[in-house]
């Protein structure tokens, strides 16, 4: 009989990240141990993604509207009617796909995913890859505030395990909703599954750096295009690379000598390989997917030391931590990058054992993972 799972990131049409990257490789796993992935979202790329690797993809129902603060609250009734319709869809695909498990990773289906699939007796994860701490559960213990995070920290001791794909991320959420406590919490780590050996043969362009996520001003690009600016008058050769999604006004404000805007990369690990340092200068992440990829690939590294970042970077081991939004210090750190070598190139090797130890994804499933999906139907 078929072990269906469900993976649910039911975020908007546009929205393409880590956390969508993240559900391809639960599939990934999933389906190489015997289960049925089924991915469930809005996500326009996602489901092009899923249908590329022939997983089965459904569309939900999706809220647009997904502020409901301050006085969008007195529009709340028409949330609880989406709640309706939302609980609805999923009692109909819970009984026409009947899995064993349903892996949440997206706010409104917390609450409709998990209250029919509890009344169903179908076992339910949780998986939060920053969202909790970034918005979801913000205010959450304030009177009369964020009354949908309140329903959703209610409902989570209805949730087999609530999974952290980082230490402090879990952490800071731990610490964000006392007195409430999430009993059922657990972490286990974002990981990458390990392809250095595909690149092998690629030679990284001398003195180049490289970025790759979302442009936008939370990621540091802006600290990033001055630092780099200011590098480049003492090493006029050297390379920035810029790969990613993001608004047309980053393609003006990115413009300068040596600076390359490639816009979305399908080949994110050929475009690192090809490239000799990667930095990661956001002001908030969770466990970056790319920063992942970076120890992965044995890059040298800087990123910010900002929430999951040093969970990778150990700072002078295995990559060099700078303070967020100072282009200053960033700039120091590239130019270090550039005239110590040995100790750069020390470094990396570093990252790349810390990756095997820690962030190898397929050993991660297996050994956290695989025992959460193991398990028979809990109907009632």
């Amino acid at each position: 009989m078929e072990r269906s799972v469900f993976l649910v990131r039911n975020v908007g049409p546009d929205n393409f990240g880590g956390g969508e990257i993240y559900q391809l490789k639960l599939a990934r796993e999933l389906k190489e141990h015997g289960f049925v992935p089924i991915i469930i979202t809005n996500s326009k790329q996602l489901l092009r993604e899923a249908k590329k690797e022939n997983y089965k993809a459904l569309v939900p129902p999706y809220c647009k509207r997904q502020n409901w603060s301050g006085w969008r609250n007195v529009l709340l009734p028409l949330y609880w009617m989406f709640q309706m319709k939302l609980a609805k869809w999923y009692k109909k695909m819970i009984e026409k796909y009947e899995p064993v498990v349903i892996n949440i990773q997206s706010r409104d289906d917390m609450i409709a995913g998990t209250k029919m699939a509890k009344k169903m007796g179908i076992r339910v994860l949780w998986t939060d890859h920053a969202d909790f701490r970034n918005w979801v559960l913000w205010n959450v213990n304030a009177r009369y505030k964020n009354v949908i995070g309140k329903r959703i920290i209610k409902l989570s001791s209805d949730v087999a395990r609530v999974i952290f794909v980082g230490k402090k991320v879990a952490e800071e959420t731990k610490e964000m909703i006392k007195p409430s406590s999430l009993h059922n919490a657990v972490v286990i780590e974002n990981g990458i599954v390990d392809e250095k050996s595909r690149y092998e043969g690629t030679k990284a362009v001398k003195d180049s750096f490289i970025f790759v996520g979302r442009i936008t001003k939370e990621k540091g690009i802006d600290e990033l295009a001055r630092a780099f600016l200011k590098i480049r008058e003492k090493y006029p050769d050297v390379v920035l690379n810029i790969y990613g999604d993001g608004e047309a006004k980053w393609k003006e404000k990115l413009k300068g000598a040596g600076i390359k805007y490639h816009g979305h990369t399908n080949e994110p690990l050929k475009v690192m390989a090809e490239n000799e340092i990667f930095i990661l200068p956001s002001y908030r992440e969770g466990l970056s997917l790319s920063l992942l990829e970076a120890a992965m690939m044995e890059k040298k590294i800087i990123a910010s030391d900002v929430d999951g970042n040093p969970e990778v970077v150990v700072n002078g081991e295995t990559g060099l931590l700078v303070s967020a939004k100072d282009a200053d210090k960033l700039a120091e750190a590239m130019m270090w990058m550039l005239e110590n070598k040995e100790k750069a190139e020390t470094m990396a090797k570093n990252a790349r054992k810390k990756y095997e130890r820690e962030f190898n994804f397929e050993k991660i499933f297996e050994e956290k993972m695989l025992p959460l999906y193991n398990v028979s139907k809990e109907r009632k």
